[in-house]
């Protein structure tokens, strides 16, 4: 992706790339948010980079339809790696731009039904 090659972490690049894919506003806060969340939580945790793709379905839809499409992501992403968390879908990687572009495209077919 080239948010992250611009120096983006996982979370900020999804973000950015749906707000200007789909046209919501992003908030300052909003993406300051996201530098508490990189690099799973600081201690490789749940992946940032699905976190982010499970706020925008919070921000495309509404509630009931957002967790649905949530847990279809969910299902998706430990489907392709068997994990969510950071450790482990990172591990032996220099980064994790293929990852995160994975995760985009993800993200974008549930959106698109």
């Amino acid at each position: 992706m080239a948010l992250c090659c611009e120096g983006e972490n996982c979370s900020r690049a999804i973000l950015r790339a749906a707000a200007e894919q789909y046209g919501f506003p992003l908030s300052q806060e909003l993406i300051d948010s996201c530098n508490a969340i990189s690099a799973g939580f600081g201690v490789g945790g749940m992946c940032s980079a699905l976190v982010a793709a499970v706020m925008v379905l919070g921000i495309l839809f509404p509630t009931d339809e957002a967790k649905q499409k949530s847990l279809i992501l969910f299902y998706r992403v430990q489907e392709r790696w068997n994990c969510i968390d950071c450790c482990r879908l990172s591990a032996n990687k220099e980064n994790c731009n293929d990852l995160i572009g994975e995760i985009s495209a993800m993200l974008e077919q549930i959106i698109c039904g």
